[in-house]
């Protein structure tokens, strides 16, 4: 399984413990592409990748997107970067 696959799955099984939907997501070119309005969101997403996917020697990395006119909502971008960098 692939490691993009191991973080969806890992990700949608812990919103779906809580009951909540998961926000649409996806892979493009190592980064992970998160559609919502709510940090408590990007947090779980955070918490997720770093107790549950990745070694301890790598964290993640968020930019928010600020909706525009002709993309008019919040968009996030989470990049996996080294630890101890």
């Amino acid at each position: 399984m692939s490691f993009e696959t191991t973080a969806l799955e890992k990700i949608n099984q812990s919103f779906k413990a809580q009951g909540k939907s998961t926000p649409p997501m996806h892979w493009q070119y190592g980064t992970l592409w998160i559609e919502t309005e709510s940090k408590e969101d990007i947090s779980k997403i955070e918490e997720v990748m770093k107790q549950d996917v990745l070694s301890p020697k790598y964290s993640v990395q968020f930019s928010e997107m600020k909706p525009t006119d002709r993309e008019p909502w919040t968009e996030w971008a989470m990049d996996v970067v080294d630890f101890r960098g």
